[in-house]
């Protein structure tokens, strides 16, 4: 009785929960149709689509994930949202929610084109997202090595936390403007990543790239669609999100300033090289290794005496060879 209980609440939850996310994500699509207009010139064309107007902007990757692509706006490539709701679609999710709290997030991805960001990395936003971000992302990891203060981002109870690679760049993005509307809507503001050097999160434990990974240009805004439901705070915060990303388009560091961040990425670049370099050296010994073992399993395992002798002679001067100190031939002109 009670399996037929919980069957037929699933069932009903599972209903619910996907009408109630298509409804809310209608109304977050409607509410940003006046605004998106004025930003871009194509609203849900991600380029594989032949006819883009005849489809839904709003594309359902799964119960709970929807994503939108924009693209016709000067100085950008591009725009992806994406939408996390929380899983309204089985009554575990829902009974699991109440212990651990779970949130609609929204999150604006805009690539910019080449040459419309200096080079300069930075976030900020709620702490607990940030370091959490700071740890899993490649470019927020090997660029950004402190924490910053800015004496103007006076958020309550140090809510906020802000990592950035430049003073200048800090300076020049939060004016008054920018530092009063992040301030009223501190709670929404999940964090917000700037980069030129944008590659994505930090391979699993234990491996590694084999060659550079590929960079873009990277401004995105994390959104918590909890704090910000009523439309005015939605469209504060859509405006703040195209005036910083003209602001970092417009802005240029000093040339000191230029410099040591050019450093830092030649840097960073010379210590993945030597790193890819010594784990390519590891793997040839191992190879080596194993195939000195396969050989050495091959003489053991050989019954015919003639044939291991044979195979035992060669196997003492590859040794002989291998302990011989290598000479380098030098060719002198005369």
């Amino acid at each position: 009785m009670s399996q037929s209980f919980f069957k037929k609440a699933d069932d009903f939850d599972d209903d619910y929960g996907v009408v109630e996310d298509e409804d809310e994500i209608k109304e977050k699509e409607d509410e940003q149709q006046p605004v998106q207009p004025l930003k871009f010139a194509d609203v849900g064309d991600d380029g594989v689509n032949a006819y883009p107007e005849s489809g839904a902007a709003v594309q359902r990757e799964t119960d709970c994930s929807y994503t939108v692509w924009c693209s016709g706006r000067i100085g950008v490539n591009g725009m992806l949202i994406q939408i996390r709701t929380m899983k309204r679609q089985d009554l575990m999710s829902r009974i699991m929610g109440f212990f651990t709290p779970q949130k609609d997030v929204i999150t604006f991805k805009l690539e910019l084109d080449p040459g419309e960001l200096d080079s300069f990395v930075m976030i900020f936003g709620q702490k607990k997202c940030v370091v959490k971000q700071h740890k899993e992302m490649l470019d927020l990891s090997t660029t950004l090595l402190r924490r910053r203060t800015h004496p103007s981002l006076g958020c309550q109870r140090g809510g906020f936390a802000l990592f950035a690679e430049q003073s200048e760049a800090t300076y020049a993005i939060f004016e008054p403007g920018v530092v009063a509307i992040l301030r009223k809507y501190e709670k929404a503001i999940e964090h917000v990543h700037i980069s030129d050097q944008y590659s994505g999160q930090k391979p699993p434990e234990g491996e590694t790239y084999t060659r550079l990974p590929e960079v873009v240009r990277l401004v995105q805004f994390c959104l918590n669609l909890d704090e910000c439901r009523d439309k005015e705070a939605q469209a504060e915060l859509l405006h703040l999100m195209f005036y910083v990303v003209d602001k970092v388009r417009k802005f240029r560091m000093s040339k000191e300033a230029k410099q040591k961040a050019d450093k830092r990425r030649r840097e960073v670049e010379e210590a993945f090289i030597k790193t890819t370099h010594q784990l390519r050296q590891e793997a040839a010994q191992a190879r080596r290794e194993e195939k000195t073992r396969e050989r050495k399993q091959r003489l053991l395992e050989e019954e015919d005496p003639e044939k291991q002798r044979r195979l035992e002679k060669l196997e003492m001067k590859r040794e002989a060879k291998a302990k011989q100190p290598k000479m380098k031939q030098l060719k002198v002109k005369m």
